[in-house]
């Protein structure tokens, strides 16, 4: 009898569509207002994307989360707010390709925190996704990169933060409890982060850099909540109760790759050998920890 397909190999098709809509994500972000205060932004975008999520919620009349949930999604959240946080201080002080230099190491990392959190074995995986790290470097153009010891040192705390979020949600999910789906824990934790940032707005009076905000601005922030943020998380919750969180998040690999293409498609330009150095180095590394995931599950 033919063997249906296991959720595994459509996670990993999940993923692919969750690299293309962060890749997306590059271009649409670029049409947001640059004078705008990137930080209290990203509050709104959080924050709209969890509340987007509450009314399909609502209509299946789900328990109040209890004390241990809220506390699970609050130091989620927390992660959240430390990599976003981390980020945009970061870009005070250096470009964004240093910063996307610096989160080729979150999928790395990510295999050390399973291993800490999870206690799984990880050397079988930590060999492909150095070989697609390795692809982004080539991609990114690692003697482009710019060394500022105060934004690498923030921004690192951050990717230590977003590495260790796929590996502690698994930890926590006795805690958020195990029957809740993946649309109600991105909500949970994307209203935290977002709650926590806005504090931080608020705090540091950060609320006044968003005077220039305009609709086609709010339009902009709309759909980058709707698909870069409610979407992504949404897709990644869902790929991580089939597949290890390290092989989720080194799909951040082809969300380089997605956009380079596009860029070349949308300026005609062919990108340089370098690039496609690290195109096929992505391509390879993704395939062989896809290759390391059962595709198939037997049946009776």
């Amino acid at each position: 009898m033919r063997q249906p397909p296991s959720p595994a190999l459509g996670a990993h098709a999940s993923m692919l569509l969750w690299a293309l809509l962060v890749a997306l994500s590059f271009f649409a972000a670029a049409e947001v207002n640059p004078a705008l205060d990137a930080l209290p932004l990203t509050a709104l975008r959080l924050l709209l994307s969890g509340c987007l999520f509450l009314p399909f919620l609502l209509l299946r009349r789900p328990a109040l989360p209890g004390a241990r949930a809220l506390l699970a999604h609050a130091v989620l959240g927390a992660l959240l707010a430390m990599y976003f946080g981390g980020l945009f201080e970061a870009l005070k002080r250096t470009r964004a390709l240093d910063t996307a230099l610096l989160y080729v190491s979150v999928p790395l990392l990510t295999l050390g925190a399973e291993r800490l959190l999870l206690d799984r074995p990880v050397l079988q995986r930590l060999w492909p996704t150095l070989v697609a790290a390795l692809g982004a470097l080539a991609l990114l153009g690692l003697e482009n990169a710019h060394f500022d010891a105060y934004a690498y040192g923030v921004y690192g705390l951050g990717c230590l933060a977003m590495a260790g979020y796929g590996p502690l949600s698994q930890r926590l999910k006795p805690w958020l409890g195990p029957e809740r789906g993946a649309a109600s824990l991105a909500s949970g934790n994307l209203l935290a982060g977002g709650v926590l940032l806005a504090l931080a707005c608020t705090l540091g009076q950060r609320w006044e850099g968003l005077q220039g905000l305009s609709s086609r601005d709010l339009g902009w922030l709309l759909y980058l909540a709707l698909t870069a943020t409610l979407a992504t998380f949404w897709l990644l919750h869902r790929a991580i109760h089939w597949l290890p969180p390290a092989t989720v998040i080194a799909y951040s690999y082809v969300s380089g790759l997605f956009a380079l293409l596009l860029q070349s498609a949308w300026l005609q330009q062919m990108p340089a050998p370098l690039a496609w150095l690290g195109t096929g180095l992505i391509a390879l590394g993704i395939a062989w920890l896809a290759r390391l995931s059962p595709v198939r599950v037997a049946t009776t």
